[in-house]
């Protein structure tokens, strides 16, 4: 059902295959909404979009229960996924169907992906939140007296509650484990999206990811900003759904992948899609209102699109954490989770690849990177599990043209982040496919410096030899914490 191609960070390329064809993922499922939807199914698949989603709960308020197919009424062959109704839990409290008629109903739409009616946390205080998740479980252990996951075409997805608190978060995740369910979702994170709390989130799916099968695949409700998307993925999100492109349009706010604008406050477009090149922010606003609606929601689709394909092309070449610091600069909330994901260092270090074919070079610029998997990695190598040879060791500058014409296997080349790099590995991923600037931050110099002389003292080194002093990254500050190491000779030769 659910196979996974490429990995990097907590991220993946996957394939889902569902009864009305194959998801590549990660994948966004367009809400529809058939009673009012200014873009139409044919403009959503000409993007690219092959599956979508739509409200079944909704539906059956208002076309009743005799509907048979969701794909003939909606006019559209790809992959449907619908929810069950907690949305309108969570915003009105209440809804006037129970859980056995919501999922007859989705299995008589023949949906593709269906949803239980599970019982939505929010942004509710801690009692509350306990009974959501004791009340979604049970809804759920209940569930599988109507539905079979083991057996269905239909994919059940089951979501997992407990909102800001993560040991109920953790729980809810436990449990929803030990059932049979094909799928799993982040439940009714809305409210915080909606908020740019994205630090919660990413509190939320990592302390989900932890405890749920690797290969069962997870959806993330209401996730439509395209700033949020790599960084979701990232942590393990393979499918999620939004509205946003639509009601971002009726609000005459226009996505670009650097934020989101209205569009009286511009003037000029700030992006390069069909809908940005063709018109200026004056002639939009100019145009009747359910005109302007759909270019604009035809853009913010296409925005969505492309992000998507970025975030998956850098998963495939295993730059994703380059991707993750480019979009961390636009906008505090993303900036704020990505000094979060030193939290997340174990769930997207075991899945960043040791080794990558046809690698392209990594840019390693700024002082984010010391927490980049790759570098904590090796750091762990060096300073827990390499052993020097000799106790009397050479230092070169960075240059990998040097490698194998300098020195000895045991020598190393000093490295702004990933401090000594051995010359027997110097050839190797990622060692030699990397860039770093000139200009090495102070921060830098202290923590490379540090590092060197952690490893010389742990591994009692006697006899330094530096070659080419002025080339060194960090000179004063490794020879300045060398002077904090007695009984250890330095040797520079230039």
């Amino acid at each position: 059902m659910f196979e996974v191609k490429y990995t990097d960070l907590g991220g993946r390329i996957g394939l889902l295959e569902t009864k009305h064809g194959r998801i590549e993922t990660p994948a966004l499922f367009p809400v529809i909404d058939i009673y009012r939807q200014e873009l139409s199914v044919s403009d959503i698949v000409k993007i690219g979009f092959n599956q979508i989603i739509t409200n079944s709960y909704l539906i059956y308020k208002r076309y009743g229960p005799s509907i048979k197919s969701i794909h003939k009424l909606l006019g559209f062959n790809g992959t449907v996924m619908t929810d069950s109704g907690a949305y309108q839990l969570l915003q009105y409290g209440d809804i006037d169907v129970d859980q056995e008629t919501i999922l007859n109903f989705q299995k008589q739409l023949d949906v593709d992906i269906g949803v239980i009616l599970d019982v939505p946390t929010g942004d509710s205080g801690r009692m509350e939140a306990e009974e959501t998740v004791r009340m979604t479980i049970q809804r759920a252990q209940k569930a599988l007296d109507i539905i079979d996951p083991d057996s269905d075409e239909t994919i059940w997805v089951l979501p997992i509650q407990g909102g800001r608190y993560l040991d109920l978060v953790e729980k809810s995740s436990a449990k929803a484990s030990e059932m049979p369910y094909k799928m799993y979702s982040i439940g009714s994170p809305t409210v915080f999206l909606e908020k740019y709390k994205y630090d919660i989130i990413g509190d939320i799916i990592y302390t989900a990811k932890r405890t749920i099968p690797w290969g069962r695949p997870l959806h993330l409700f209401g996730a439509g900003h395209p700033l949020i998307i790599p960084f979701m993925v990232a942590l393990g999100v393979d499918t999620f759904d939004s509205a946003s492109y639509i009601l971002y349009a009726r609000d005459n706010r226009i996505m670009t992948d650097k934020g989101v604008y209205r569009l009286d406050s511009l003037d000029y477009m700030p992006c390069s899609t069909e809908v940005c090149s063709k018109y200026t922010p004056k002639d939009l606003l100019e145009l009747p209102v359910e005109e302007r609606t759909r270019l604009l929601a035809l853009n913010n689709l296409q925005v969505i699109a492309s992000t998507i394909k970025e975030t998956k092309q850098a998963i495939k070449e295993g730059r994703l954490w380059e991707l993750l610091l480019a979009y961390s600069r636009n906008h505090k909330s993303t900036y704020d989770l990505l000094h979060k994901f030193r939290k997340y260092y174990n769930l997207i270090e075991t899945h960043t690849p040791r080794t990558i074919a046809n690698p392209k070079g990594r840019k390693l610029l700024g002082s984010e990177n010391f927490w980049n998997p790759i570098i904590v990695r090796h750091l762990k190598y060096l300073l827990n599990d390499h052993e020097p040879r000799v106790k009397e060791i050479k230092l070169y500058p960075p240059g990998y043209e040097l490698c194998g014409s300098i020195g000895a296997p045991e020598d190393y080349i000093v490295s702004p982040f990933f401090g000594l790099i051995p010359l027997a590995l110097c050839r190797s991923y990622p060692y030699s496919q990397h860039d770093t600037s000139s200009i090495v931050e102070d921060d830098m110099c202290r923590r490379t410096a540090m590092v060197i002389v952690t490893f010389v003292l742990k591994n009692n080194i006697s006899k330094l030899t530096i070659y080419n002093p002025k080339r060194i990254p960090c000179h004063d500050h490794i020879i300045m914490g060398l002077g904090k190491a007695p009984g250890i000779k330095v040797d520079q030769i230039d």
